[in-house]
């Protein structure tokens, strides 16, 4: 039987100092894409918070052209009113608006009442009351509305000739807003705007 003695095994010594020089490559270059995948992360996220602003934009945006027509609408429904200028020069901001309190007649059926009679001076002011107040729910106050849905939100309407309002004037109604980075936050505020011009 012929058995071979192992020998022992011999690593130059150019070797063993060249892997001691890359013995902490390794973990530079583990650190080094650390740092590249923390900028990538970094920019993503703030990616997606401008995604959100638009969005959040493009919400309040919707929400004010559809408060506008809604208000068209309930205008081209109520000719009277219109002719008796009730309508005209409302501003929500002027302090005659008091949102804490639910308008008599209330001229909308609800789930615990039906619709009060109103002649067309109580509908406008109805009409009013709903767009820049919301609906009054059964825990006594209005939600839904352009002060209540829009950051410092605002309703105004107004006659387009400049002159006093007549019963032939062209209407404007303006929903104002601001959009920041919070409710509470006044640096950095953009005002916006919706206008729907028209003839009721």
């Amino acid at each position: 039987m012929n058995t071979r003695i192992p020998r022992s095994i011999v690593v130059p010594p150019a070797t063993i100092s060249a892997r001691r020089k890359n013995a902490g490559i390794g973990i530079i270059e583990v650190l080094v894409a650390l740092v590249v995948v923390s900028f990538g992360v970094l920019g993503m996220a703030s990616l997606q918070l401008t995604g959100m602003k638009h969005s959040s934009s493009g919400y309040n945006r919707s929400m004010a052209v559809l408060y506008a027509e809604n208000l068209a609408t309930r205008m081209r429904s109520n000719q009277l009113a219109v002719e008796n200028l009730d309508y005209a020069g409302f501003d929500s901001d002027d302090g005659s608006l008091n949102c804490a309190a639910k308008p008599i007649p209330y001229c909308q059926a609800t789930k615990n009442a039906a619709a009060q009679v109103c002649n067309s001076a109580e509908m406008a002011a109805f009409d009013l009351f709903s767009i820049a107040c919301g609906t009054w729910t059964s825990a006594n106050i209005a939600e839904g509305g352009v002060v209540d849905s829009l950051n410092s939100g605002s309703l105004v309407v107004t006659c387009l000739d400049g002159a006093a309002c007549d019963d032939t004037s062209n209407y404007s109604i303006r929903i104002s807003w601001d959009e920041g980075r919070s409710k509470g936050d006044l640096e950095g505020v953009d005002s916006k705007l919706v206008e729907v011009r028209f003839k009721p």
